[in-house]
């Protein structure tokens, strides 16, 4: 009799459970989802953002370069000039160019008749609209590299 009372009370603790899947579940299931997809969405933008970032880095080294350039010259070789840039490397950036402009120090800035001059590297290529990279420096005589 005992032995039948365990089976009965088994029986009813068992049929407590029922299949099937439980609102937490399918809230799991449905937040899983939802954050797939949304990652899925988002590769398109990051790898756009990614494309746009080594453009721009690139454009900043190959202006970099251009002044690193113009500062081993002896400060006399510095002639006043507007010049397009020749570095292969513009050809990586979509409709990629740019100019290095030498010239002389802007007398407001250069009040006591230095012997300096600006170096403008300007960049430009095209990323969904024109994007540019302008740096400047001043090269003076027996400045570094002199």
């Amino acid at each position: 009799m005992e032995n039948g009372k365990l089976n009965s009370q088994f029986s009813i603790s068992n049929s407590q459970f029922q299949s099937g899947f439980s609102l937490i579940e399918s809230l799991l299931v449905v937040v899983i989802i939802g954050s797939i997809v949304f990652l899925v969405a988002s590769i398109p933008n990051s790898m756009m953002l990614i494309a746009k970032s080594k453009h721009a880095s690139l454009a900043r080294e190959i202006a970099v370069k251009q002044i690193e350039d113009k500062r081993t010259l002896d400060y006399s070789n510095l002639v006043d000039d507007n010049s397009p840039i020749s570095d292969t490397r513009l050809n990586l950036l979509p409709q990629g160019a740019g100019t290095v402009v030498v010239a002389d120090c802007d007398p407001q800035v250069c009040t006591n008749g230095e012997h300096i001059k600006q170096v403008t590297v300007t960049v430009s290529w095209q990323d969904n609209k024109p994007q540019t990279i302008t740096l400047k420096t001043m090269i003076g005589e027996g400045g570094i590299n002199q």
